[in-house]
């Protein structure tokens, strides 16, 4: 017998020799001899060694004791006898961990023929109840292109079929029902590790209401379409955070227009912080404190000069800071 190498040729540590591996961990082994890069796939390099997720993971880990395969950035040597019969504590050290996040690039994704798309809908019932659901949601038939792409979310993003209808459903109700963009949307999910329906529900939820309120921020600013800046952004999530809605903005908006001449969002930012840190929650308690403040200013007795409005030292402090701030940008 002699080998017949053909175009490839796998290498694979001595040591593996001495370890005593049952079928799923050889095959694991040679997938990655071929592409280690596998490592940080466990859901393609299940599919690939005919396993699941949880047995390819288990593998690693079995073959990481073994001292076949360490940690990046630990030397790369077979352990000894000794090592490899020390405590759990010490190998886990070393353990390949499972990554949380499965894919983070386009190109991973697999790329199914129209040929494999239809067998492989014809196998897996659940996939195909996906697709029908996902095709009504958005209310278009999907191409083989498409399709892929919802398959790719389920078998290398982890995402569930729950959690794809879920994703598809936002979408659509913030106006964004490219499969494209929802794919880029999903890495991004996928990437701060929210992936479970709950998980999704509450993100959605966030973003649906920022959203609605941004539409709202925008018609009283005068804004443009132009996409928010990052300071702008985190400034309306906080607002949604305080629980303010349009109303209690607006008055910020009518106060931050008789103090500047301008519709300034940083300015109104101050005046809704001050507000939520004064405990005013809704628009009938920011009237209330302003009528408040006014009959109190009203009914005060000016003195010899050595006094002074707290709401005016406010007033004056703020268009310091939005003067420093124009200046500056």
């Amino acid at each position: 017998m002699k080998w017949n190498y053909q175009s490839e040729v796998l290498v694979v540590p001595g040591s593996v020799l001495s370890a005593s591996a049952d079928a799923v961990q050889l095959r694991v082994l040679l997938w990655l001899a071929s592409d280690l890069s596998l490592a940080q796939k466990p859901k393609q390099l299940a599919k690939l060694a005919d396993c699941t997720p949880a047995e390819a993971n288990a593998a690693l880990e079995f073959w990481t004791l073994q001292g076949v395969l360490c940690a990046d950035g630990n030397p790369e040597r077979s352990a000894s006898p000794s090592e490899t019969a020390g405590s759990k504590e010490s190998h886990a050290k070393t353990a390949v961990s499972a990554p949380k996040k499965l894919l983070q690039r386009a190109d991973e994704l697999p790329n199914y023929t129209s040929a494999e798309l239809a067998e492989l809908l014809e196998k897996r019932a659940g996939m195909r109840a996906m697709v029908d659901e996902a095709q009504r949601i958005l209310g278009k038939i999907f191409n083989p292109s498409e399709i892929n792409i919802l398959v790719g979310m389920y078998d290398y993003m982890g995402l569930s079929e729950e959690g794809i209808l879920l994703l598809l459903a936002h979408c659509k109700n913030i106006g964004k029902a490219n499969l494209r963009s929802i794919e880029k949307y999903a890495y991004k999910l996928v990437d701060r590790d929210i992936t479970t329906p709950a998980a999704l529900e509450e993100e959605f939820r966030t973003v649906e209401a920022l959203y609605s309120f941004e539409g709202q921020v925008r018609t009283l600013f005068g804004m443009k379409a132009r996409a928010l800046t990052g300071r702008e952004d985190k400034m309306l999530r906080a607002w949604i955070s305080f629980g303010y809605d349009i109303e209690v903005v607006r008055r910020a908006y009518e106060m931050t227009v008789a103090a500047t001449n301008e519709a300034s969002l940083p300015y109104a930012n101050a005046i809704l912080e001050r507000w939520h840190a004064e405990g005013l929650k809704t628009a009938e308690d920011v009237d209330r404190s302003v009528a408040e403040q006014k009959a109190k200013k009203d009914g005060q007795e000016i003195g010899l000069g050595n006094s002074f409005d707290t709401d005016d030292f406010f007033e004056a402090a703020l268009k310091r800071s939005f003067s420093i701030l124009e200046k500056n940008t």
